[in-house]
């Protein structure tokens, strides 16, 4: 969703508990608890927090809340049995010695896409026009290992020959702030020219309206409130979405950001559970659609389109789960991570998820 950027200012904490007024399964039914935690702009599984869809000898307890602090608790609380998280965090941890302790198998249910070039803020006087543009430029971005970020590089690369190598990049974060801590990227190739915002540095949005940095993705969030960030402008969201569906003719992918995950042992001690899980999610969406008046957008991708052009553009289930449709998408992810330096090995795209789900 570009309305909602895995953003820089949600509040690291833990993600309300949503009250289960549900009835329990039949007393003579063998019921376990699980605990979950989704984005909480997600039509999509609203059928399932609201009860109207079940998993067969589970309830679940839902936590919603930001995407951005969803994932730093799970990261450093492992806490929930069945979760939202993010592509590229979920590869770059899976290497990570410090994080040996998360243990985690993918379902392949594909929950967000956000498009990073339709939220480019520049300085006026950058130069900046176009993405062709950003090369050689300064580029602020909240983490440089986020989602929205590696397909923002992948797509420069893919659509104008730019490089990683060809920006410097500055980033949003603090230490404390930052996705899998502050040693993520420590691997990256040397060529990458990275400058982290330590503590008491300034932020993306100021280092933009001082002109310190050319352009910056992230600084400026839609519907937050904030005030607008003197001296810039947004490049135009038609430049963007030309540029996206140019990607997409090109490489046949349309970037998605998180997938859903659980704990490995829960898959083991019930090897169903993950295509139950599944068939569950693939419901819960296909209420969504039906409710599509009521449920605020559930099939768009680009807040800014109507339902017809988002309809055209990525058809009539733009949300497509499954293995087969997705894992050109999610080998494209792990590709240039390798490539950065912010993966050591190459990637099984089949083993990151359930056995299971892996002919979905």
């Amino acid at each position: 969703m570009t309305g909602d950027p895995a953003g820089t200012v949600a509040a690291e904490r833990v993600p309300e508990r949503v009250p289960d007024t549900a009835p329990l399964p039949s007393a003579t039914t063998a019921v376990r608890r699980l605990n979950v935690a989704f984005h909480q702009y997600n039509p999509r599984i609203w059928p399932l927090v609201r009860r109207e869809v079940t998993v067969d000898g589970y309830a679940l307890d839902w936590h919603l809340g930001h995407a951005t602090s969803l994932h730093q608790w799970h990261l450093t609380a492992n806490a929930c049995d069945v979760f939202e998280f993010s592509l590229s965090n979920l590869l770059i941890a899976r290497e990570d010695p410090a994080r040996a302790g998360l243990d985690w198998v993918g379902i392949p249910v594909f929950l967000m896409k956000m498009f990073a070039l339709n939220q480019i803020d520049v300085h006026t006087g950058s130069g900046i026009e176009t993405f062709a543009d950003l090369r050689g430029k300064r580029v602020g971005i909240p983490d440089f290992h986020m989602t929205a970020g590696v397909w923002l590089r992948i797509i420069l690369r893919q659509l104008y020959g730019i490089r990683p190598q060809d920006v410097e990049w500055y980033t949003g974060r603090t230490p404390g702030q930052r996705h899998g801590g502050a040693a993520v990227g420590d691997s990256l190739r040397p060529d990458i020219v990275v400058h982290r915002r330590g503590e008491g540095d300034p932020d993306l949005r100021t280092l933009l309206a001082s002109g310190a940095i050319d352009a910056a993705f992230g600084a400026v969030l839609p519907g937050s409130g904030d005030p607008p960030v003197p001296n810039t402008r947004r490049l135009p969201v038609e430049l963007g979405r030309a540029a996206h569906a140019e990607f997409r003719r090109a490489t046949g992918c349309t970037p998605v950001n998180h997938t859903v995950l659980m704990q490995r042992s829960l898959a083991e001690a019930d090897p169903d559970l993950p295509l139950r899980l599944y068939h569950a999610f693939e419901e819960s969406k296909r209420r969504a659609y039906e409710l599509e008046a009521q449920s605020i957008g559930a099939r768009l991708v680009m807040w800014e389109e109507d339902l017809a052009r988002n309809a055209a553009e990525f058809g009539e289930d733009p949300y497509p789960s499954g293995l087969a449709v997705n894992r050109r998408v999610v080998r494209a992810l792990a590709d240039e991570l390798f490539d950065e330096g912010l993966l050591r090995s190459a990637v099984d795209v089949d083993a990151l998820f359930a056995e299971p789900t892996r002919a979905t």
